[in-house]
């Protein structure tokens, strides 16, 4: 049977330089990274899965880098030292799919020996499509029945190994043990910069690898293979293990699987596995879990009693850009710690593929000269890949400005709901000076959130004012509250804000003071737009449009703050 080599075989989704999707070979998106945009699944969760692996790679292949300046060698050059083919030569039978030493699986996890109990449908891996870890609202209809019996080809059985193994999520499992932990980010928010192909994204992300770590940072691959047995050892009791890097954390074994393929006409498919619990990582789940992951954000904890910051997580109710903190350098929080006011400053940390990246493009960009420079106009002839209109000195320097992805999977109580993927572009003024970049964005913040603060206000007083009979008793809170919920004031407010904070950004690098004021006025008319679905749902009888009147005075205050706040 075929062995489906991941080195050789086509698998792995990128996006091209002329913009057409393909897929390409592991060894190729390492080696000719420099020849495609990104990687790009369509799916956030492969993807981001795959930009681990590729790291994971990277870091152990090169040993490095050891600061930022070794990654701008490698960025400048286009491609990686020649030491990342020797070490897929070396390692080459560790990443074939199916054969005596499956990669990340566990070759002994056959149900005909270890008992029927453990093979699944391939859907167990599959958040969206079947594990049971997925809410009913998010594919009801694809859940697996006792019928269900498609299959899988290599290449997608694939994708769907490395993202499980990534973010599985902790709960029931009943096979080696009662209830697994979670895969190590597996409701993180990954952070990943963009440059302008996929050479230089892994060159941006690959952070600083000290040599104390990588001894004993190894990923499943350069282990010997897992055996059941040793699986079995790891629970009852439960022994947790610590990640000791970042590759290990990256290839983390979550999941004890084993792909089981079958021969057909039209070739190899994979329609059921051998599944069971993994490694258990110590901290998985806990602010510890993912202090060391360079891809996450940490924030730090609003409670008095409790120093252990944790990671930032996507939220069903608010875009990526009401959190930009978390992108930038120490997030602070200050902490009610006494009855007598005393407060302490708790310090959160950005993730450190942001960090890298912003030093990485500082030193490529003043070993080319362009340090100060201005960014030339765009025009039809300047490619993706650096500066090359005529004039300028290096067509390799880096763009002054970085696109930043964020990646994960919404969850509530054990359950995956959703999954997203957002892109906010940082300017240059925050390569320069990230610190006051920062104060700007925290202002722009926090002047949103008085304007929409002094909405929800008026919506309450509004939904009191038209349940407020004259000569009553005023309405119950619940039944205030309940009534504002059906308003949609608010999230037309937030939903309004997402593209002016993208301009207000990039508007940055021009004037500050231009900026703010646009920004100003975006929060007034969205605050606006809100107020008038208030409007609308008050009624234009006698009751409403009092109502209305009574009512506005809290939104009106807090338009009043702004540079910009009258109504338009």
């Amino acid at each position: 049977m075929d062995t489906f080599s991941l080195l050789d075989r086509e698998w792995i989704p990128v996006v091209a330089r002329g913009g057409e999707r393909r897929h390409v070979s592991l060894r190729d998106s390492l080696l000719r990274a420099a020849d495609f945009c990104r990687i790009d699944a369509g799916h956030p969760l492969q993807t981001a899965a795959l930009y681990r692996l590729h790291l994971t790679l990277l870091h152990r292949a090169l040993r490095g880098p050891r600061d930022a300046e070794q990654g701008a060698d490698w960025y400048l050059a286009g491609q990686f030292p020649d030491d990342v083919a020797r070490y897929l030569d070396q390692y080459a039978d560790r990443f074939c799919l199916f054969g005596p030493q499956p990669f990340m699986q566990v070759a002994g996890l056959d149900p005909a020996v270890v008992g029927e109990n453990f093979r699944s449908h391939w859907t167990r891996l599959s958040t969206e499509e079947g594990s049971p870890n997925t809410t009913a609202l998010f594919n009801v209809e694809a859940r697996p029945g006792g019928n269900r019996s498609d299959a899988l080809t290599p290449a997608q059985a694939a994708l769907q190994l490395v993202a499980h193994q990534t973010f599985a999520l902790g709960g029931l499992i009943k096979r080696f043990t009662t209830s697994a932990r979670a895969a190590p980010v597996a409701t993180a928010g990954l952070f990943l910069a963009e440059g302008a192909n996929l050479h230089q994204t892994l060159c941006l992300n690959l952070v600083p690898y000290p040599a104390a770590m990588q001894e004993q940072d190894l990923p499943p691959w350069e282990e010997e293979p897992l055996t059941v047995e040793q699986i079995r050892a790891r629970y009852d009791p439960e022994k947790p293990r610590v990640a000791a890097g970042y590759a290990s954390r990256y290839a983390w074994p979550s999941r004890s699987v084993l792909l089981l393929p079958e021969e057909t006409p039209e070739g190899v498919v994979v329609r059921s596995i051998g599944f069971g619990a993994g490694i258990p990582l110590e901290g998985a789940g806990e602010g510890s879990g993912t202090g060391t992951d360079p891809m996450v954000s940490l924030r730090p904890s609003r409670d008095p009693k409790n120093d252990q910051p944790f990671p930032y997580k996507l939220r069903r109710e608010r875009l990526l850009w009401r959190d930009m903190n978390a992108l930038l350098p120490d997030p602070a929080a200050q902490v009610s710690e006494d009855r007598k006011g005393g407060v302490k400053v708790k310090a959160g940390t950005p993730p450190k593929t942001v960090t890298h990246a912003r030093a990485v493009m500082l030193a490529a960009a003043e070993r080319l000269g362009q340090m100060g420079k201005p960014r030339p106009t765009p025009s039809q002839d300047v490619p993706d890949d650096g500066w090359a209109e005529e004039g300028t000195p290096d067509a390799r320097a880096p763009h002054p400005v970085i696109p930043v992805v964020v990646f994960g999977q919404l969850t509530d109580q054990g359950k995956a709901f959703a999954m997203r993927q957002e892109t906010y572009t940082l300017p240059e003024a925050f390569i320069q000076n990230p610190e006051t970049f920062r104060d700007h964005v925290q202002a722009a913040l926090t002047d949103a959130g008085t304007v929409g603060e002094g909405l929800r206000r008026s919506v309450h007083l509004l939904a009191h004012a038209l349940l407020k009979k004259d000569g009553e008793r005023d309405p119950h809170k619940d039944d205030v509250g309940k009534l504002a919920a059906q308003i949609p004031a608010e999230p037309t407010y937030w939903a309004g804000l997402d593209t002016p904070f993208r301009t207000y950004l990039l508007a940055l690098d021009v004037d500050t003071d231009a900026a703010l004021a646009g920004w100003h006025a975006a929060l007034s008319r969205s605050a606006w737009a809100g107020w008038r679905t208030a409007e609308q749902a008050a009624g234009m009888n006698a009751v409403g449009l009092r109502a209305v009147q009574v009512a506005q005075g809290p939104l009106l205050k807090a338009l009043g703050t702004l540079k910009n706040g009258d109504t338009p």
